[in-house]
C-alpha cells in the first residue's frame, strides 16, 4: 500500500499550536456575537505563548505580560465576566486577571485578581451597542487554558444586607451580583429558619402585579461542573404590611442544604451548585446538610396580586463571591413602565438628528429619575431627565438605546429598544483598503492569512471576504492559494474592496518507491526521492526496525516479515510529506543436509552439519542416533553453513563404524520461528 500525505505536521496537533495565539493583540480580539449567558468549554481558550501588551494607565496590578483578547457588544448596561482555570499541574491557567476596555487602549476597569483558579469582574454603566474588549492574563509562569463566561444584564441597586433597606425589584429580569460580603446591622432577621445565621447576605423585595407562580434559579459565581461551589442559602417571605415593612414577615420557603461534612462529595453533590424553586418539586424546605431526597430545589410559590414578598440570599461559604439570579413562572412584579419614542425630521440616517421622547408611566408611585443610554455611535452616550433629547449618530447600523426609570420607592426598570440607522456614505468618500498577505506555507494547505488595512474614510473599520459578513477583526485565516476580494466598511456605511492573491510553494512530495516482495532472509535496498528535487530536506524513517539507517533516502532492509516503512521529509519551511512502502516477505524455509560424510581427517567432508539460506538464524539443537536408537551426538547453538561444525563421527572420542544414522534438528529462523527437521546420514570409513 502506498499513500502520499501533504501537510504541515504542526497543524495536526493542537497542543503544538499553543505558541501561536490568534487573539494575542486587541485588534485581533476573538469576537462573541452574543453574551446573553455565554459560557465556553472549560479549556476553550489559552494564553500560553501570548506576548506582552502595551501598558495602559490603570489602577490595577495587571501584568500585561501574556494577555489574550476578546470583544463583545453589550445589549444591556452591566456585564459579569468570569474566567475559570485550574490547579498548578493540570494545564489550566492559575491566578487569572480580567481587564475591560471600552476601546483598544481605553481602560475601564479590572478585577483585583486572586491567588486561585478563577476570577470575576462586574461592570455597570457600559455604552450599549458599542464594542468592548476583554483582556485575560495571568502572572508569568501561570499561563494555561481556561473557560470564559460573559453575561450582560440590567443591574439593580447595590445590594443591601438588611430587609428594611432591601433592594426593590420591579420586574423579573435576570441580574448578577459580583460580591456578597456584609451581614448587615440586624443579625437576627433569619432566626428560627433553616438558614440560622446571616454571614454574607443580600435582601430583595417586590410586590406582585399579575398573580401566578414564581420559579427561581440562584447560580453561584464559581459554578462549574463536577466541582464544589459556594453554598448559597436563601429564604422567601411574604410581607403582610407591604414592601417597605419587614415586621411580621411570614416564611414561605427556606433552603439551606449543602455539604455533609466528612462525607465524600459524591454523597452530597446533588445539594451542590445552583439552587432555587422549580416546577415538579413538592417540598418547601431543606435543612443544612444533604438528607435523603434533598436536591437544592423546592416547590415554587404562588404569588397573589397586590401582596409583597422578600428574598434573602446568604453565602454560607463566605467566599466573598456573589451569584446570578433568574426568575420564571407566570406571576409578574409590579413596577413602572419605561417607554420612549424616536422620531427624525429628515431620516433615520447617520449624521442626522434623532429625537428621543419619554413616554414612561407608573400606576403606583411617582417616577423620580430617568437615565438614558443612547448606545454606541451617539454623540451623547448618557443623559438624565425626561427629555426630549436630540441625538446624532456618527455611524450607521443596528443601534440599541435604553431608558431606566426609578420610582420614589426605589423601583428601577429598564427598557431596551433596537433600531437601525441608515448609511450616510458620501460620493466623495476616499475609503480604501490595503492588505498584508501571508502566503500558504506548504503547497496544498489552507494556511494563508490576510490582514485588511483600512485607509481614509471614517474609521472604525470592519472587514469581509464576501461583502456581507463584516467583522471588526481585520485578520482572515485558513485561506488556500488563490485570488480573493477583501471588503472594507467604515462607520458611515461606505464600502470599498481590493483584490489580493495568496500564493503557495510547489507541493513537497516524497516517493518511497514501489512495494515489492522478497524471500525471508533476503535484503533489499530502498530508494526514496522527493520533489521539488532541488529543495533541501531532512529524511526520517518513522519505522526503523530492520533498516540500516534512519536519516538517509536509501536504507537497506532485512526484514523478518512483511513490513510497511514510513518515510517523512521536512523542508526548511517546516513542510512535511509522508509516504509508505511495503516490503512483503515470502516465508520460505529451505534446509539442506548431506546424506553421506567421511570423517577421515582429510580436511574434506569430516563433519556432519546443516546448510541453509540467509533466513536461518542458527541450529538450536542437532541430535544423531544409531540404528538401535542410541544417542551418539547432541549439539546446541550451531552455526549454519559451516564445514567444521557438527558431528565428527565419534562417540566419547571413539570412532564409530560405517553405517546409517538418523538425526533430528531444531532450526531457528530469523523471524523467531523454530522448525523441526529430520533425516538420515551415512557414515563411511
Amino acid at each position: 500500500m502506498k499513500t502520499s500525505i501533504l501537510s504541515f505536521l504542526l497543524l495536526l496537533s493542537p497542543l503544538l499550536l499553543l505558541g501561536q495565539v490568534s487573539n494575542d493583540e486587541c485588534r485581533f480580539a476573538t469576537f462573541f456575537p452574543s453574551v446573553d449567558n455565554f459560557c465556553s468549554d472549560s479549556d476553550a481558550f489559552s494564553n500560553i505563548g501570548a506576548q506582552p501588551d502595551p501598558q495602559v494607565d490603570n489602577s490595577c496590578f495587571i501584568n500585561f505580560e501574556n494577555g489574550v483578547w476578546f470583544s463583545f457588544v453589550p445589549r444591556e448596561p452591566a456585564v459579569l465576566i468570569q474566567v475559570f482555570g485550574g490547579g498548578d499541574n493540570d494545564g489550566l491557567i492559575t491566578r487569572p486577571q480580567i481587564t475591560l476596555f471600552s476601546r483598544c487602549g481605553e481602560y475601564l476597569q479590572c478585577s483585583p485578581g486572586k491567588d486561585n483558579a478563577s476570577d470575576e469582574l462586574t461592570v455597570d454603566g457600559l455604552v450599549i451597542g458599542q464594542t468592548h474588549f476583554i483582556m485575560i492574563d495571568s502572572p508569568e509562569g501561570s499561563e494555561g487554558t481556561f473557560g470564559l463566561c460573559i453575561n450582560d444584564f440590567v443591574a439593580p441597586r447595590f445590594p443591601e444586607s438588611d430587609c428594611g433597606s432591601a433592594v426593590v425589584l420591579c420586574d423579573t429580569e435576570p441580574f448578577s451580583l459580583e460580591n456578597l460580603n456584609s451581614a448587615g446591622r440586624d443579625l437576627n432577621e433569619v432566626d428560627g429558619t433553616c438558614i440560622q445565621e446571616e454571614f454574607a447576605s443580600s435582601w430583595y423585595t417586590w410586590t406582585c402585579d399579575v398573580s401566578g407562580t414564581l420559579t427561581m434559579d440562584l447560580i453561584p459565581n464559581n459554578n462549574a461542573t463536577n466541582q464544589i461551589t459556594d453554598d448559597l442559602d436563601w429564604a422567601i417571605y411574604e410581607l403582610p404590611n407591604g414592601v417597605e415593612d419587614c415586621t411580621d414577615k411570614q416564611l414561605l420557603r427556606c433552603m439551606a442544604s449543602g455539604e455533609n461534612v466528612g462525607q465524600p462529595f459524591s454523597s452530597w453533590n446533588m445539594c451542590n451548585g445552583p439552587t432555587g424553586m422549580r416546577a415538579g418539586e413538592s417540598d418547601t424546605e431543606e435543612q443544612p446538610g444533604c438528607a435523603s431526597g434533598d436536591n437544592n430545589y423546592v416547590a415554587p410559590i404562588n404569588m397573589v396580586s397586590g401582596r409583597s414578598y422578600a428574598l434573602i440570599v446568604n453565602n454560607f461559604s463566605r467566599s466573598g463571591l456573589g451569584f446570578a439570579i433568574e426568575f420564571g413562572g407566570t406571576g409578574t412584579f409590579l413596577g413602572p413602565e419605561p417607554a420612549f419614542d424616536l422620531s427624525a425630521v429628515q431620516a433615520f440616517e447617520c449624521d442626522k438628528t434623532i429625537t428621543f421622547s419619554n413616554e414612561s408611566f407608573s400606576n403606583t408611585d411617582e417616577i423620580i429619575s430617568w437615565e438614558w443610554n443612547f448606545g454606541g455611535g451617539a454623540d451623547i452616550s448618557f443623559a438624565e431627565g425626561e427629555g426630549p433629547f436630540d441625538i446624532v449618530y456618527e455611524s450607521f447600523g443596528d443601534k440599541i438605546a435604553a431608558l431606566t426609570v426609578e420610582t420614589s420607592r426605589g423601583c428601577r426598570v429598564t427598557r431596551v429598544l433596537d433600531f437601525f440607522i441608515e448609511p450616510c456614505c458620501a460620493d466623495t468618500s476616499s475609503l480604501s483598503v490595503d492588505t498584508d498577505v501571508t502566503n500558504v506555507s506548504c503547497g496544498g494547505e489552507s494556511s494563508g492569512v490576510v490582514i485588511g488595512i483600512g485607509r481614509s474614510g471614517a474609521p472604525e473599520y470592519s472587514f469581509s471576504l464576501d461583502s456581507e459578513s463584516f467583522q471588526p477583526n481585520p485578520r482572515f485565516t485558513g485561506l488556500a492559494a488563490g485570488e480573493y476580494d477583501i471588503f472594507v466598511r467604515d462607520i458611515k456605511g461606505c464600502i470599498n474592496r481590493a483584490t489580493f492573491v495568496v500564493d503557495e510553494p510547489e507541493p513537497l512530495l516524497v516517493d518511497a518507491g514501489r512495494d515489492t516482495t522478497i524471500n525471508l532472509g533476503e535484503t533489499i535496498q530502498i530508494f526514496a526521492s522527493h520533489t521539488p528535487p532541488g529543495s533541501s530536506v531532512l529524511y526520517t524513517w518513522l519505522v526503523t526496525d530492520s533498516l540500516d539507517c534512519v536519516n538517509c533516502p536509501d536504507p537497506i532492509s532485512r526484514t523478518p516479515g512483511t513490513t510497511s516503512y514510513v518515510i517523512q521529509v521536512q523542508d526548511e519551511n517546516g513542510c512535511i510529506a509522508l509516504d509508505t512502502i511495503t516490503i512483503r516477505v515470502n516465508v520460505v524455509r529451505p534446509i539442506h543436509a548431506p546424506n553421506i560424510f567421511s570423517p577421515n581427517e582429510d580436511g574434506q567432508n569430516d563433519f556432519f552439519g546443516l546448510f541453509g539460506g540467509s533466513a536461518v538464524a542458527r541450529v538450536e539443537e542437532l541430535t544423531v542416533f544409531d540404528r538401535w536408537g542410541g544417542k551418539v551426538y547432541q549439539g546446541r547453538g550451531l552455526e549454519i553453513n559451516r564445514y567444521d561444525v557438527g558431528w565428527d563421527g565419534t562417540l566419547d572420542g571413539n570412532k564409530l563404524e560405517t553405517g546409517v544414522y538418523t538425526w533430528i534438528a531444531q532450526v531457528l529462523f530469523i523471524d523467531g520461528v523454530l522448525v523441526p527437521f529430520t533425516g538420515d546420514i551415512t557414515l563411511l570409513r
